[in-house]
């Protein structure tokens, strides 16, 4: 039964949050170098994370496998890694993930059936589950604009398109058509006006104004298939899947600063404003790399998983939490079954 309103419940979160101010102030003035803490399982085909800013617990979506369909979001402890409770969505399985911490919101992308799902994180029930109008839509990502209450889908294709959600409603209002070949990531500028956005299909990064709802300009990424970024202002962090890099662009200009090699299968990436690190989720090399964010430094890579898919950091302690997607791989007819993959479908805590 999925309730935070309980009371033991609630007190313990009040504990949880208490510990987030002291594990803050203790790991601001850390200069030890980060290290993986410890890894556990986080669910059935589990794809990627957020934070919730006012509880601190960390929400995953399970899209379950193919010969094993499941589907749910599932809520784990910050510290001990362990699910304390799950919201069941087998009739929509959820791949991205996206919070509204003012409305309490969570925002699903539901890839196998084209739509996209609202869920109230107090109640544990979904309250909205819509599509575009459009039976071939490929949901993806999610990007929530808190201070407009809009939430933004990229609908990859060729061309793709990007929706925009009415977060009051939880409807679909329309698409900014026509964002590139096969768009995917999206980060907006500090003002709220401007849209970053990678599209794979031909290595660019493209940038949309958000009043005119068109892609006003591109350029190169500085890498090959270009699937995520993260913005500090003055620059764009992209993570390239294809070449294993991570691209340090130009916000104004485009102009490419700096490439980092990462891993191969650079495919997850987040920014931790307060430390001023960037996080590579590597896929392909099974580690995470951690980036200073001003002198591009490269200050740790550490194995994380069989898949590191994702990786997402609390605001308030710093850690940060990978999701690692198991190995794939059908089990070949008259073979026995490969042995279970112990390092993928996991949660891991790096501090």
């Amino acid at each position: 039964m999925y309730n935070f309103t309980k009371p033991h419940i609630f007190k313990k979160e009040i504990l949880i949050a208490s510990s987030f101010a002291f594990a803050f102030l203790t790991w601001g003035h850390s200069a030890t170098a980060q290290t993986v803490v410890k890894s556990s399982t986080a669910g059935k085909g589990v794809y990627e994370a957020v934070v919730n800013e006012q509880n601190g617990f960390i929400y995953v979506t399970s899209a379950g496998s193919r010969t094993q369909p499941g589907g749910a979001i599932y809520k784990i402890h910050p510290e001990s890694l362990a699910i304390t409770d799950s919201i069941i969505m087998k009739e929509n399985p959820p791949f991205g993930l996206g919070i509204n911490h003012k409305t309490q919101t969570l925002y699903t992308t539901n890839t196998r059936t084209h739509s996209v799902s609202a869920v109230d994180i107090k109640t544990g029930k979904v309250i909205a589950t819509f599509n575009n109008g459009k039976g071939n839509s490929h949901t993806r990502e999610v990007l929530v604009d808190e201070d407009n209450n809009l939430i933004y889908i990229s609908d990859v294709g060729d061309p793709s398109s990007i929706w925009v959600i009415d977060g009051k409603t939880n409807t679909y209002l329309h698409s900014i058509e026509n964002t590139g070949k096969t768009t995917t990531g999206m980060v907006l500028n500090d003002r709220k006006d401007k849209m970053y956005i990678t599209n794979m299909g031909t290595n660019e990064v493209a940038v949309i104004d958000l009043k005119s709802h068109k892609v006003e300009k591109s350029f190169p990424s500085g890498g090959e298939s270009p699937v995520n970024l993260v913005a500090d202002g003055n620059h764009i962090f992209v993570a390239n899947q294809k070449s294993g890099t991570i691209t340090v662009l130009d916000a104004a200009s485009g102009q490419v600063l700096k490439s980092i090699p990462t891993g191969a299968g650079a495919i997850g990436i987040s920014y931790d404003k307060k430390s001023n690190r960037i996080y590579s989720a590597n896929r392909q090399t099974g580690t995470t790399t951690v980036i200073h964010a001003d002198t591009y430094a490269v200050l740790a890579d550490l194995p994380t998983g069989s898949h590191p898919n994702n990786v997402k950091v609390s605001p308030q302690t710093g850690a940060a939490y990978v999701i690692n997607k198991a190995k794939g791989g059908r089990p070949v007819e008259g073979q026995p079954a490969p042995p279970a993959d112990t390092n993928g479908d996991t949660i891991t805590l790096i501090r």
